[in-house]
């Protein structure tokens, strides 16, 4: 029996475009961030309003997140508040978004341990406006049921797209999901229609109800257009406005600094014109740039989040990190306690079949991240020539001392040289042979190296993306349900310079 592969640590400067400014950040860079522990912020007497807790209450309700309990104690100041977000993704979105979740519940389990109780809240970007981010999933073929025989099985990815007739800004949480794009995935997966993607179900809602299906854990899941949140943002839009000049400024000298480090601000405002920072609301839907809005951007998102929330620890992605690294002067400007700030655990996945084929082919985890047939050219094997070699220089010297033997013996024995002859010819056969039979063994491996190497770059880089940007966490839960979240739970490690490649 094989054994079992085990998870395999690999150094995040390995992992493909990760972002420069938290490579240093987790290097203890604390210049532009701070990199502090986690503890109880100062208690300033400030707690949210019961309408909000009730309105929170009421709508995870709506999605069968029963959190009451947890929203009450943390009304009342008695636990730490973790807290991550995301964009609604169709069927989950991209395995980060587990990633993020698994951090949480990771870090949770931890203070429990420790002695100190915690709060997960996850904030759905549902006032956000890329439909054609949100209407895309993108599947490993290799997930599809083998039946489905039209799913071409060259293709490392499968993706399923919808789009909207009409170019829009309209908001995405609250648009209702196509039927086609549903169909699509149905037709894919042999599964009964859940109730996360009935008709008419919304991309905020089928997001939110799949992953309380998923998950065995208390979330608090907070809609950026909960209008209870709204009302508990109100003075600090009010004063966001009072101080909209300097918040300018601030962002443009704090953007400067970046590049005169050598990085690149996560945003830059188009010659001439300002930072946007809010967005007005339409009766379309339609989200328009204006001073006198309540819609955040993805600079002032992080500001009204940590103001209404007041969250002890933030758990975001490198660009996430990024963008509190550009915006950290308008919490001291605006009087918000920043949060501790933690990187999202970086997480791969794979059947241990997969994993096994980096011990047994001798391919370095990183490596998956490029070109299959560069791979294969830096492991071209030099076995098969020399064997060849072997087998010559063996077959030749072997043949010197067996003529020395003659020379030797022939003058006392005259009918030698008949069977020095017929051993020379059978040994050159088996020779022959054994040298066939090593040259094609190893071709053989080879021929395997080549397939195996073809499917890591597949699963782990699949169209030159890192899996875990790209493919659905769907695709996997599908085929092992709950042993996904709790072997990524298990095994994810947030805020730390690696990332893991989890065998399932």
């Amino acid at each position: 029996m094989s054994e079992e592969p085990g998870c395999i640590r690999v150094a995040l400067e390995k992992y493909p475009g990760m972002n420069r400014f938290v490579l240093d950040w987790l290097g203890g860079d604390e210049r532009f961030l701070p990199r502090v522990g986690i503890s109880r912020r100062a208690d300033d007497g400030v707690r949210p309003s019961s309408a909000l807790v009730d309105a929170l209450d009421r709508s995870n309700r709506r999605w069968g997140s029963f959190v009451s309990d947890e929203l009450r104690a943390w009304g009342r100041g008695e636990r730490l508040t973790l807290i991550a977000g995301q964009q609604v993704g169709f069927a989950g979105g991209p395995l980060y978004t587990l990633a993020k979740i698994a951090s949480l519940i990771r870090m949770k389990r931890d203070l429990e341990a420790d002695g100190k109780q915690a709060t997960i809240f996850f904030w759905l970007a549902t006032e956000d406006h890329d439909y054609d981010e949100v209407a895309t999933l993108q599947l490993p073929t290799s997930t599809i049921p083998r039946e489905k025989g039209s799913v071409n099985r060259q293709l490392d990815l499968l993706t399923l797209r919808a789009t909207r007739g009409v170019e829009s800004k309209a908001m995405v949480g609250p648009a209702t999901i196509p039927e086609g794009l549903i169909a699509q995935l149905m037709s894919l997966y042999d599964m009964e229609r859940p109730t996360w993607l009935r008709e008419g179900i919304t991309f905020r809602d089928s997001f939110v109800e799949l992953l309380v299906a998923a998950i065995d854990e208390k979330i608090v899941f907070v809609d950026a257009l909960l209008p209870e949140l709204r009302e508990a943002g109100a003075p600090l839009f009010e004063r966001m406005r009072t101080l909209w000049d300097e918040m300018q400024r601030e962002l443009a000298s704090r953007s400067r600094a970046l590049t005169e480090a050598g990085y690149t601000p996560q945003v830059t405002p188009r010659d001439g014109e300002e930072y946007t920072l809010l967005f007005s609301v339409g009766e379309d839907g339609e989200r328009r740039i204006s001073r006198d809005g309540i819609s955040t951007s993805a600079l002032t998102r992080p500001l009204l989040q940590d103001f209404v929330l007041q969250p002890d620890v933030f758990i975001g992605g490198p660009a996430e990190i990024a963008y509190y690294a550009q915006i950290a002067p308008l919490h001291q400007l605006l009087g918000i306690s920043m949060p501790k700030l933690a990187l999202r655990g970086h997480a791969l996945v794979a059947p241990k079949r997969i994993v096994r084929f980096f011990s047994r082919y001798g391919i370095r985890s990183d490596e998956v991240f490029g070109n299959a047939d560069a791979i294969l050219a830096e492991h071209e094997p030099q076995a098969v020539a020399e064997v060849k070699a072997i087998a010559t220089e063996a077959r030749e010297e072997l043949a010197r001392q067996i003529a020395r033997i003659g020379e030797l013996a022939l003058p006392a024995e005259h009918a030698l040289a008949r069977a020095i002859n017929r051993s020379i010819g059978h040994i050159e056969y088996h020779f022959d042979k054994l040298t066939e039979r090593a040259v094609r063994g190893l071709v053989r491996k080879d021929r395997e190296r080549f397939i195996a190497v073809r499917e890591l770059v597949a699963t782990f880089y699949p169209d030159r993306h890192v899996q875990d940007r790209v493919v659905a966490w769907f695709a996997y839960w599908s085929q092992n349900g709950s042993h996904l979240v709790s072997q990524i739970v298990s095994e994810i490690e947030p805020d730390t310079p690696s990332f893991k490649i989890i065998p399932l």
